[in-house]
Parts: C-alpha cells; sequence; structure tokens
C-alpha cells in the first residue's frame, strides 16, 4: 500500500555545459551564426558550402551521418543529416534542408495548446505524464529551473498533485500508469524512489514480482530507466512478452519487448544473448512496407525508436522512407499518443533516453533543502502540513517540514508561508490570538457555510483528523504530526470557543 505522504521538493536543474563546438555564449545575434573564432556572419551562409568564417566552422555539421548524434547546443534536423544551433528552432526561419526544423516546433505547439485554461492541477489533463515526457524530448530545458511560471515548472506541479490525488484517495493505480508516472518524474527531474516519501520503483517492483507469467514490457523498460536492479526473471519476462501473441500482429508490444531488453543488456550487469535481441529487431523490420510504413503511423515511430538500437536501421530497413511518413503525417496528428511516439524519433533518440541525466544535481532530500532555506538550527522535529478542499479529502498539497521542537501550528503554517508565497494565510484575532480566516485568498464564506478548519492527527495513521478549535498559536505540536487546514462547510463551533475562552479567563 503506497502511502500519500508528499513532500516539498526543491530541485536544482542547470544546463548541461560543454560542447565540440560551444556557442551558448555567443555575442552575435540571435539570426546570425557565430564562428568558433568569434565572428559573425548571416545565418544563410550557414552550410551554404563556403568557408564564409575563415575556421570552416559554419561548415562542420552540414552533411553528417544520420546515427550522428548532435553536441550540446546543437539540434538534429529532421532530415538527420545536419545539426543546427538549438537557439535556431521555433524562431521563425528554415536552416534545415529538405523540410525545415519548424515542423517539429508546430508539433511543440500542438502539445502546448492542449493546456486548459481551467484551475490548477487540472489544466493538463489525465494524460500529463505522457505530456511531460513528450515536451521532454521536444525541448529538454523543459524543466530547467529558474523560469518563474514557466511551463516546465506548471506541468511538474501538475504532476505532482495529480499523482498525488490518486494515493491520497486511496484509488488503485494500474501498473501502467504508475510507469507513466516514474518515467514522467525522471524527465521533471523528481525522483521516483523518493516521490514525497513513496518508492513509486519499489512499489512497481513488487508488482511485476507479483505478476502472473506475462508481464507487460512497458513496466521492465520503467524500471530499467529508473535504476532498478536488474534480474534473469526480467530477461524471461520481456523474452516472454514479445512472443506473445495476444493478438495478431501486437507490434507495439514487440517494440517494447526489445527496448527493455536492449535497456537490461546495456546497464545492469545481467546476462543478455544479444543474438536473441538482434532476432526480434530483424523481424521488427521485416513487418516494413514498400511505402515505409510498419502497421500504421503510431507503430512506424515506435519501430523507428527501436532501430536506433545499435544503428539497426542501416540495414534492410527504409529508413528515409519511413521519416518521410512520420514528417509528412505530422500536420494530421491529431492523438497525444501518436505525438508521444513520433517526438522522440524527430530527436534521434527513443523510450530508452528516458531519464533524469539532464538534470545536473540529483534532487535535493526535502528536509535539508528546508533547513538549508529556513537556517533551521538546534533540535528540531518533523511533521506534515496538508491543504484539502470540500467535503470529501481533495488534496489540495502537502508538505513534511522539519521545525525547531516546541513549534506551535501558527509556525508551522507561517513556514510554509515562508516556502511558497501562494500559500499566505490571514487571521480573525479572536483575544488578541489568531484563527485562520483565509489561505491564499480563500476566505471564509458563512453566506455558503464554507469556513478554514485546522485539524490535526497523527502522521501515517488511519485515525480520523480531530478538529483543533484552540488557536494555532497555543496548540504545540509534537513529532510525526499531520496538519490539516480543510476548507469545507460547517459552522465554526463558538459555543465551545466562548467556553474556552472562559476558561482561560477564569
Amino acid at each position: 500500500m503506497m502511502n500519500r505522504t508528499i513532500i516539498i521538493e526543491v530541485v536544482l536543474i542547470s544546463l548541461v555545459a560543454g560542447a565540440i563546438l560551444h556557442y551558448a555564449e555567443a555575442s552575435c545575434d540571435p539570426s546570425q551564426f557565430t564562428c568558433k573564432n568569434g565572428k559573425c556572419i548571416s545565418d544563410k551562409w550557414f552550410c551554404d558550402g563556403a568557408n564564409d568564417c575563415g575556421d570552416n566552422s559554419d561548415e562542420v555539421y552540414c552533411n553528417v551521418d544520420p546515427s550522428f548524434r548532435c553536441p550540446v547546443g546543437w539540434t538534429s534536423c529532421p532530415n538527420r543529416r545536419r545539426c543546427i544551433l538549438s537557439y535556431w528552432m521555433c524562431d521563425g526561419g528554415k536552416h534545415c534542408p529538405d523540410v525545415s526544423e519548424e515542423t517539429i516546433c508546430e508539433l511543440k505547439s500542438w502539445l502546448l495548446r492542449r493546456r486548459k485554461s481551467g484551475s490548477w492541477p487540472n489544466r493538463w489533463g489525465s494524460q500529463v505524464h505522457r505530456i511531460a515526457v513528450a515536451l521532454h524530448f521536444a525541448d529538454e530545458s523543459t524543466f530547467s529551473t529558474g523560469k518563474a511560471l514557466s511551463t516546465g515548472e506548471e506541468i511538474r506541479y501538475e504532476l505532482a498533485m495529480q499523482l498525488t490525488r490518486h494515493l491520497a484517495k486511496g484509488k488503485k493505480i494500474s501498473s501502467q500508469e504508475l510507469a507513466l508516472y516514474i518515467h514522467a518524474l525522471l524527465v521533471a527531474c523528481l525522483d521516483p524512489r523518493d516521490f514525497y516519501g513513496t518508492d513509486l520503483v519499489r512499489e512497481l517492483r513488487k508488482r511485476v514480482e507479483a505478476s502472473g507469467d506475462y508481464t507487460n514490457p512497458f513496466l521492465i523498460l520503467a524500471l530499467c530507466n529508473a535504476g532498478d536492479t536488474m534480474t534473469e526473471g526480467d530477461v524471461e519476462r520481456v523474452t516472454a512478452g514479445y512472443e506473445s501473441q495476444l493478438r495478431p500482429f501486437w507490434t507495439d508490444s514487440k517494440v517494447l519487448a526489445s527496448m527493455a531488453l536492449s535497456c537490461i543488456s546495456s546497464r545492469s550487469g545481467v546476462s543478455v544473448d544479444e543474438s536473441t535481441l538482434k532476432v526480434m529487431l530483424q523481424e521488427l523490420k521485416s513487418l516494413q512496407f514498400r511505402n515505409g510504413t510498419v502497421d500504421n503511423y503510431r507503430t512506424t515511430a515506435l519501430v523507428t525508436q527501436t532501430l536506433f538500437i545499435y544503428d539497426s536501421y542501416k540495414k534492410d530497413f527504409d529508413m528515409d522512407s519511413a521519416m518521410k511518413v512520420l514528417i509528412d503525417g505530422l500536420n494530421t496528428i491529431k492523438s497525444l499518443l501518436t505525438a508521444y511516439y513520433v517526438l522522440p524519433v524527430l530527436h534521434q533518440k527513443s523510450l530508452l533516453d528516458i531519464s533524469s541525466s539532464h538534470c545536473s544535481k540529483q534532487p535535493i532530500e526535502d528536509n535539508d533543502a528546508l533547513q538549508k532555506l529556513l537556517d533551521i538550527e538546534g533540535e528540531t522535529i518533523t511533521v506534515q502540513y496538508s491543504v484539502f478542499m470540500g467535503e470529501e479529502i481533495n488534496l489540495v498539497r502537502t508538505w513534511r517540514l522539519k521545525i525547531s521542537v516546541n513549534s506551535t501550528i501558527y509556525d508551522a503554517i507561517e513556514t510554509v508561508a515562508k516556502i511558497d508565497k501562494g500559500q499566505k494565510v490571514e487571521y480573525n484575532v479572536v483575544d488578541r490570538k489568531p484563527y485562520v480566516a483565509a489561505l491564499n485568498g480563500k476566505e471564509d464564506d458563512p453566506e455558503m457555510g464554507m469556513f478554514w478548519f485546522v485539524y490535526l492527527k497523527p502522521l501515517n495513521s488511519d485515525e480520523e483528523p480531530k478538529l483543533v478549535e484552540e488557536s494555532p498559536a497555543d496548540v504545540k505540536l509534537e513529532p510525526n504530526q499531520e496538519i490539516i487546514l480543510w476548507y469545507k462547510r460547517g459552522p465554526w463551533n463558538f459555543q465551545s470557543l466562548m467556553q474556552k475562552k472562559n476558561a482561560t479567563s477564569l
């Protein structure tokens, strides 16, 4: 049973630096090309066959092998035969031959248009995990920090909130969806092994081990991408998954099995017969039609991803025809799943490339981050602070805090307000003592009968929360308690409050 606890996470991310040719600090106009020697030339002279720079740096990546991985700061063209400067992407100009790089931008824009105008955490919908991965493949800087209210920050927040709500409500999340969330957390620079107190990778591993003879190969791929220890049993599961004929021409499953086996082979000490993997890849190649497709548009994208393994596409597979099919079909994409599978191919990547390697540092432990942020000294205790909305338990957000011994509920509330400016609490003062009256502009509403209540309960227990009728400033916290600010229907118990005030004044 997964714990629904969610801990505030501080993630420090920086762009990966260093490349064979590095122009990140270019002083030239963005519409120009910065030569290695510092000279500025028109972008129209880039890859025109002439040595306009004088050091030939404008012609270096103009005719590369399709298997060549462009260095950091550069992006592959859709035809995979040229690298262009990454900051030229989506600038409205054309710098790639044949098919413009702007076609990829159109697909990214299509994804961004899926954002709804409603309130958090429902702007990106139930497929936010796939959207996170797709946008990461479209632009690895999506989840870079330091951008206020950026798309990446918004998706990261919604991703965490949606998953937390799943767990908080005790819903049984499927193993397949759990694997999707693990992938999304990796690209969003959140740790799936410590998702606010829950080890999602261990949970998925437990489910795989408890499964019967058949395991969806995608689950093994997610475990492998997350760095879980692979076993010979996993090899057997993947092989069985490839050979299973649950329906005719179930090519997509074969593709995922091939990726999972490749991941086990390249990232673990488990022995894998590479000839088995090569046979799998050869069978996938044999499924290509003369027009370049494999079954359908989406499966063509998946198979093409897989054939990046060992550069298998170089023999017995018409990669140019497959890429033409995918590029020609970009304007007709109506499915998120299709975009999710096509985007990696356009960037010479695959689901095997899902990782947190673009996150320059591992996420800082939540408690350590908070202690550094708030400069807490001396003996401390750990408590949890949650915000609920509505009659049913609808978790909005939760923090795990390390605060000083003898702190009160009021201290915890104000600590969270320092961490997140969106959690500012306003108080009504009764007898010179504060009582919660509003959170982030959401006020007590006597006409609607909606008020803010404060509850306490032992952390990770099944006990019902107990209403706190005293002022938050009067209640000292004990270790491992959960504070709940709950906006719900019901009157304050003024009679009880007055009795407590009278008792205090005696």
